[in-house]
């Protein structure tokens, strides 16, 4: 009894200043609150201690502890006592107001704002971004070790922003320690002065297909036709949202989980995509487009303005190379064979493949007869039928007999 409470207490919670620049602080046990819950002397069987609880008793046959009688009131009250606090300590709490938002609208986790629609970032010199929407793609803490401080945390966004037609930009923010919002913020103001321009196919997908890296991150991004979507990572969609892209698939290699340099890959492939007319000026050829739309026709899509266009004679090695090869500078993406069910080589099924295999262009030559018009049904009646006119006509010689393979030629039967 000769310390205080908050005396007894600093030995537990102090952190000498050689202490604090190693990091210490963090280590260190809260003050908490035991006389709330732990009352020296108080239970609910109501005993009396001798001058703890009670006056003092100076004859020996009253004794030094006691159980006294309690109430109805006192037993409610001791019983309920604790949980009377809790509900106090919860009700003291301010309750954030979440907004409710449509599954679409969500992000990547319905209580994180990664993913999340966060609006127009701020004007910057007089120039007002309103048609611009930002995506957080990560937020994270990352440290540094100083000589003065120690190690030092802070908090990390990757922001991207684009109005959806063409122009975007993307950053980091940066804020201190547990200031997530303040490092989206300093992110989105940084975005919208990195801003660049993606020339886009038709308005909605990229020129060709094309191959980017970053670190061990590679990406494969290959363009669609009209009404595909985007099918690709979940941090590249936002990407493609904020952009304009709408018809694409990407498929990554390597570290999915490096979105920086995820970011960095894909943009610096978009950047360095060649449109049609740049295409045609650079080799001296016209660039042809040949679209199922089409029935796969030829069109010309661009040729040559400010370069002679090139004969059959005066066309070079390089110039017949493949265009994939040229843009996905001879790197194609890991396709992995489907993996086999667990029973394909059980004795079982290997046995059941077997009795099908005599059956297994039926399926096939059922289609290609009925469509024919050979047979009107594929009943066994009237495949006996067909059968038996079509070998009636290849022995009157009304028609030809096929030969093929397992056929080389027919030899007329000798008559006895």
């Amino acid at each position: 009894m000769r310390r205080s409470g908050p005396e007894l207490w600093k030995t537990l919670t102090s952190v000498s200043k050689s202490g604090q620049k190693k990091g210490r602080r963090n280590t260190r046990q809260p003050v908490r609150p035991l006389n709330r819950f732990y009352r020296i002397g108080s239970s609910p069987m109501k005993v009396e201690f001798a001058g703890l609880n009670a006056p003092m008793r100076f004859k020996e046959e009253e004794g030094l502890m006691a159980i006294g009688e309690q109430t109805e009131d006192e037993i409610r009250d001791s019983l309920g006592g604790i949980r009377k606090i809790l509900e106090e300590k919860d009700t003291g709490k301010k309750k954030r107001n979440r907004e409710k938002l449509h599954p679409m609208e969500r992000g990547f986790s319905g209580t994180q704002l990664v993913g999340q629609k966060l609006g127009a970032p701020p004007p910057v010199d007089g120039v007002d971004f309103d048609d611009f929407e930002t995506y957080c793609l990560e937020v994270k803490r990352t440290s540094n070790m100083t000589n003065v401080f120690g190690r030092v945390h802070t908090m990390s966004a990757l922001v991207v922003t684009g109005n959806g037609r063409g122009l975007a930009g993307y950053a980091v923010g940066k804020a201190p320690i547990h200031r997530t919002t303040t490092a989206i913020i300093n992110g989105m103001g940084m975005a919208s002065r990195k801003i660049f321009h993606v020339e886009l196919h038709e308005g909605r997908t990229i020129y060709q297909d094309f191959y980017a890296e970053c670190r061990n991150t590679r990406v494969f991004a290959q363009r669609r036709p009209r009404g595909f979507g985007l099918t690709c990572h979940p941090r590249l969609i936002k990407i493609c949202e904020a952009i304009g892209i709408k018809d694409i698939y990407v498929k990554v290699e390597g570290s999915t989980k490096n979105y920086l340099a995820l970011t960095h890959a894909f943009v610096t492939g978009l950047l360095n995509q060649e449109t049609h007319q740049q295409l045609a000026e650079r080799k001296g050829l016209h660039v042809v487009e040949m679209s199922p739309s089409r029935h796969f026709l030829p069109q010309i899509v661009a040729s040559p303005i400010s370069t002679e266009l090139k004969t059959e004679e005066t066309l070079e090695a390089l110039d017949r190379l493949n265009l994939d090869d040229f843009y996905g500078e001879g790197r194609y993406p890991l396709r992995k064979p489907k993996a086999l069910p667990f029973f394909s080589n059980l004795e079982g099924h290997l046995d059941a493949r077997w009795r099908k295999h005599p059956f297994r262009n039926q399926e096939s030559t059922m289609i290609r007869l009925i469509a024919d018009n050979m047979v009107p049904r594929w009943t066994r009646d009237a495949r006996a039928a067909w059968a038996e006119q079509r070998n009636e006509r290849m022995t009157t010689g009304v028609e030809p007999i096929p030969l093929g393979i397992g056929l080389s030629h027919v030899v007329k039967k000798k008559e006895d």
